[in-house]
């Protein structure tokens, strides 16, 4: 049930992009959409979910979702993985990295990264929550920032992503 909750707020997330994303002031001037991916990579993504491992079907439903943004021009996305660089053993909190950071036209480089993937590690929400805010370069313009959480887990380093969630919205 909680896998389908995440796909069910990943699909949420993602409607308001099939809109025209114009400037509501200016209809010529197009609005900046960023899309941040936090991508779950720990251990448990080797867990087993309907037919195939949570990890290839993540990867799969990110990869498809990457090629359907690939056409609106006014779009960059980035990718923050956790869970990726250190052994669960070592309950490493502060595992948590951006892989790839904001440009136009980075979406290969998203889905190769996304092949390279090998999950191992803990489930630092919160933390990557938090790191993600220094993700997003300088506001200046009609820009919409979003960030889509694409996890199976629950965190395990003691943080309260809600409230994380919160404050970023603030």
């Amino acid at each position: 049930m909680k896998a389908c909750r995440w796909f069910l707020l990943f699909c949420c997330l993602w409607l308001p992009l099939s809109g025209n994303c114009q400037n509501t002031g200016n209809r010529n001037q197009p609005a900046l959409t960023r899309i941040l991916f936090i991508f779950d990579a720990s251990n448990s993504m080797w867990g087993e979910w309907q037919s195939d491992k949570k990890i290839h079907i993540a990867n799969r439903l990110l990869s498809k979702m990457v090629d359907s943004l690939e056409s609106y021009p006014d779009v960059q996305i980035a990718l923050r993985v956790y869970g990726h660089q250190a052994d669960s053993k070592l309950h490493d909190c502060n595992d948590t990295k951006l892989e790839v950071p904001f440009s136009y036209n980075n979406f290969p480089r998203v889905k190769q990264k996304l092949k390279t993937l090998y999950p191992k590690g803990t489930t630092p929400i919160a933390q990557s929550l938090l790191a993600c805010e220094k993700d997003f370069p300088p506001a200046t313009g009609n820009i919409r920032n979003v960030v889509v959480l694409i996890t199976d887990g629950i965190e395990e380093c003691s943080g309260d992503p809600c409230a994380v969630s919160h404050a970023l919205q603030r």
